[in-house]
């Protein structure tokens, strides 16, 4: 046992320690009171509030794409999902994109992510810019209402994102032109106020950070490796594969404030995109000179326990479309649209817990693999290869950064995906995640998770379902008190009666870490719990 803590401790202090163990995150606490929970006699109201008032400067965007690829077939009779798929859908959501669309009465800027949008940027992805990808020309015919030159008209997008309450507006290109065109757009963008470029391909010297670096533009970079939306050998078991230091993917994540994992397939988007960080991170940890964050799209509660940032795609939008409501983007029994409230829950977090590079710290996986899969159906994807096909895609089962992996136990045989994190601020956050599997959906099996966090000092992030959490310390905790907070609410509770504390552990039962997690979930939302938990 003694050996086993000694490991752990080993493992813990690979972080340079001055550069990793910062002071806790400030928490902002009022005085405000709290209605109980509906267990009578398991929790006691405080009203104080664990998450900080200040928000979060990550560079997070909702990104207008998925929305785009839905408009096409709303309202009609009857629609050949064929059109959604590759090229031809790229083209109907290309031409989707218009001022009206994100700005009229029920516009999408206006009607979307209202609890998260001021630290959210508003990404207007393919389909903004008239005579190519890389013109930053906002389109006259899309854009009417915003006049003058292009300066101007991009300055009057950017400020009508801002009075809508988003952070400002983001945008979308593809194949830059490269040498002093290059210096001009980003300068033309700067002094709009544009101040974050999804760069779709393209880049391939890395001209932009270049010139960004020289000119001290302030303007946030993400570049990509252009991956097929599944790993590997999908007939197989699907394996994105180690990234060599010297490999393409190695070389963008050196070179890039951003780097995203790419596109995924709606279903089985967790375990794609869970083996992309898996692998990145393995080959980036310790390396202090890599500086780039990892955007996972729009897995957002991996975002928030592994650090990384979201490039949000979820929209509420449903049954706008014939039939069974085919929408290639977000699809299956994980309903993910109906999942608003993650967005909310993550994004809270990341006030507390900011996401960190991926050369900081160290990295661990465990040799368990998961494999998950699905059968695709037409409407299920874009891509037209997979329909009909089994495809498998599989990661670790346990992954951590900075941290010893936690000990996952199998209730009835199968292990959810597991994973967590210390940040450099000496917060913790561990998530459990879904499987998929043909003829049996999204599915959580049931585990008991223990979590090394030793001298953490919190606050701690819990994302998802357990049936028995335990925080593991190398210090006594039995005398202290323990506060909790849906992330997604304003006021905490007191669950130290509930919990279960011995002289170095503290144990949580399943059922009240989702009566905390899901206090203040929205009508009819079916978001996975997500709370916050300090040790005061």
């Amino acid at each position: 046992m003694l050996e086993a803590g000694r490991r752990r401790k080993e493992q813990s202090l690979k972080m340079n320690r001055r550069e990793f163990l910062g002071a806790a995150a400030a928490i902002s606490l009022t005085g405000r009171a709290v209605s109980p929970f509906s267990i009578p006699g398991q929790t006691s109201s405080t009203g104080r509030n664990l998450i900080p008032q200040r928000l979060s400067t990550a560079p997070n965007y909702w990104c207008t794409w998925a929305v785009q690829n839905y408009r096409f077939g709303e309202g009609k009779q009857a629609i050949d999902v064929t059109r959604l798929e590759g090229d031809s859908g790229a083209g109907l959501a290309h031409d989707a994109m218009n001022g009206e669309a994100l700005f009229g009465a029920q516009g999408w800027a206006k009607t979307f992510h209202s609890r998260t949008r001021n630290e959210l940027y508003l990404l207007l992805d393919d389909g903004w810019e008239a005579e190519g990808t890389a013109t930053f020309k906002l389109d006259h015919a899309k854009f009417p209402s915003f006049r003058g030159p292009n300066e101007e008209r991009l300055r009057s997008l950017n400020r009508e994102a801002q009075r809508l309450g988003w952070r400002g507006a983001a945008l979308w290109c593809r194949n830059t032109p490269g040498g002093s065109r290059d210096l001009a757009l980003e300068d033309e963008c700067s002094k709009a106020g544009i101040s974050y470029w999804k760069i779709d391909i393209g880049d391939p010297e890395f001209n932009l950070l270049r010139v960004r670096n020289k000119e001290r533009i302030p303007l946030t970079l993400e570049h990509v490796y252009g991956e097929p939306p599944t790993n590997g050998n999908w007939r197989l078991d699907g394996r994105f594969g180690p990234q060599g230091w010297d490999s393409r993917r190695m070389e963008i994540l050196r070179h890039t404030d951003v780097y995203r994992t790419y596109d995924v397939t709606s279903i089985l988007s967790l375990p794609t995109t869970l083996d992309r960080v898996n692998e990145l991170l393995r080959s980036a940890a310790g390396h202090s000179e890599i500086h780039s964050l990892l955007n996972v799209e729009d897995e957002v509660y991996v975002a928030a326990v592994l650090g990384c940032t979201m490039g949000v795609m979820r929209h509420p939008l449903i049954g706008l479309r014939p039939g069974d409501d085919p929408d290639l983007f977000f699809n299956g029994p994980r309903k993910t649209k109906r999942r608003m409230d993650e967005v909310v829950r993550a994004q809270r977090w990341q006030r507390i817990a900011a996401p960190f590079a991926a050369g900081v710290g160290s990295f661990e996986a465990s040799d368990e693999i998961l494999t998950d899969g699905w059968k695709f159906a037409s409407g299920e994807t874009w891509q037209h290869g997979l329909v009909g096909s089994t495809v498998w895609q599989s990661a670790p089962a346990v992954i951590a950064r900075n941290m010893a992996l936690p000990e996952v136990t199998a209730i009835d045989g199968e292990k959810p995906f597991v994973f967590a994190a210390r940040f450099p601020n000496g917060a913790v956050a561990v998530g459990v995640h879904e499987r998929t599997h043909p003829g049996r959906g999204w599915y959580l099996p049931r585990c008991r998770v223990t979590v090394h966090v030793d001298d953490a000092s919190g606050p701690f992030g819990i994302f998802g379902e357990f049936d028995r959490l335990t925080l593991d310390f190398d210090r006594p905790v039995q005398n202290r008190r323990l506060l909790a907070q849906d992330l997604a609410g304003e006021k905490s509770v007191d669950i130290t009666a509930p919990a279960e504390i011995s002289r170095t552990s503290v144990s949580f039962g399943g059922q009240l870490l989702r009566e905390v997690g899901l206090h203040n979930r929205s009508a009819g939302d079916l978001s996975s719990p997500g709370l916050v938990l300090v040790l005061m």
